[in-house]
């Protein structure tokens, strides 16, 4: 006859149940609304709706022939492309440097931009612009990007360096290698995968802005999320909007996967 479970340890496997049920809980919370989003990309209605009307691949078919939203997807993959390009340009050197000089003052004065309010720095942005003349161009959204994502990659760069066995380094300078030698054969590849994850992050964060990109761009060169935004707050909501919306979804769960599988980029932030 099997003995009954002490009282303790059936409190325990309670609360381990409750916290297992609250984690998938949260899980669902946070999924749900992208997953609903995916779902409804399929609907053949001509306008949101749940329950479905029924399945259908219409939205998919009007979102690569509709040219306003390819353009405005085009702009934002030019944009997060070239702004997250520059930004590793800025942050390698960087956070080389300041891991040669140690400088706790120059790394948060760096790192400063990450607490400051976007909508408080893109009015001062918008301000400077005009001052200088640099007003809504693309050569403005640009910069403007290459600054906000910045700080978050450079704060990458700096944990993938700090991870990295100095004593590598100084081996391949005792062999006769020279600076940049040593850089490009022995610290540029132990970082690469840091350099990757923060590309990847800083593009991210720059195809999805809204906030900064509605104060300084132009009516010529709106991105994706800025249209959908304005759309929405005028028009509604369009069915080709979900189905680009659940493309972008997918591709960056992929990309999150194949980070985490390969780079564990968990770990950077």
């Amino acid at each position: 006859m099997s003995r009954p479970m002490a009282p303790g340890r059936v409190s325990m496997l309670l609360l381990r149940m409750v916290h297992r049920f609250l984690v998938w809980l949260a899980f669902l919370f946070v999924l749900a609304p992208m997953l609903l989003m995916v779902l409804v990309a399929f609907n053949k209605a001509d306008y949101f709706s749940f329950p479905l009307e029924g399945l259908s691949f219409r939205w998919f078919q009007e979102m690569i022939v509709n040219t306003e939203y390819r353009s405005s997807i085009m702009n934002s993959l030019k944009l997060a492309s070239i702004a997250a390009v520059l930004s590793l340009l800025i942050s390698v050197p960087a956070a080389i440097a300041l891991r040669r000089s140690s400088g706790k003052l120059a790394e948060t004065v760096l790192l400063a931009p990450l607490f400051f309010p976007l909508v408080i720095w893109s009015l001062g942005l918008l301000q400077f612009y005009g001052m200088i003349g640099l007003s809504g161009s693309f050569l403005s959204l640009v910069l403007a990007h290459t600054v906000m994502i910045t700080p978050f990659i450079l704060r990458i760069v700096v944990q993938s360096l700090r991870e990295m066995n100095p004593k590598l380094e100084e081996a391949a300078s005792s062999l006769g290698a020279g600076r940049w030698t040593t850089f490009r054969r022995i610290t540029l590849p132990l970082i690469m995968p840091g350099l990757l994850v923060g590309a990847i992050f800083g593009f991210l964060m720059s195809f999805t802005d809204v906030t900064l990109t509605m104060f300084i761009s132009s009516s010529g060169s709106s991105t994706f999320p800025v249209r959908v935004y304005s759309e929405q707050r005028s028009e509604g909501l369009n069915q080709i909007v979900l189905a680009w919306s659940a493309i972008i979804t997918l591709i960056i769960f992929i990309l999150s996967l194949i980070g985490e599988r390969f780079a564990r980029w968990s770990r950077y932030f």
